[in-house]
């Protein structure tokens, strides 16, 4: 989600353990941690899809009002859903988090 190093580091973002886990793709999502043998089921809570970054943000229900106000942003600051690479973190108004 942030398409480089440079642009990373000239984000006011303040990285902690779950931030990094959702910007990167790696963390304690079940769709991950199911190809480490970690869990048994990929499956989201929802029960729709394997749990991944990409179901998080754009796809399960548990996080349909997250999503309705991101995209409310996005459409404000004339960005496009689903967001292009680093779309949303270009300001603090636009982080989900």
């Amino acid at each position: 989600m942030i398409p480089s190093v440079r642009t990373r580091y000239s984000l006011l973002l303040e990285l902690d353990h779950y931030t990094t886990q959702f910007l990167t793709g790696h963390g304690d999502f079940y769709g991950k941690l199911y190809k480490f043998n970690l869990v048994r089921d990929p499956t989201c809570e929802c029960g729709r899809n394997p749990e991944t970054v990409r179901h998080v943000l754009r796809f399960c229900l548990r996080t349909i009002p997250a999503r309705r106000k991101l995209k409310k942003v996005l459409a404000e600051e004339g960005e496009r859903w689903p967001p292009e690479k680093g779309a949303f973190l270009k300001s603090k108004h636009m982080m989900p988090w």
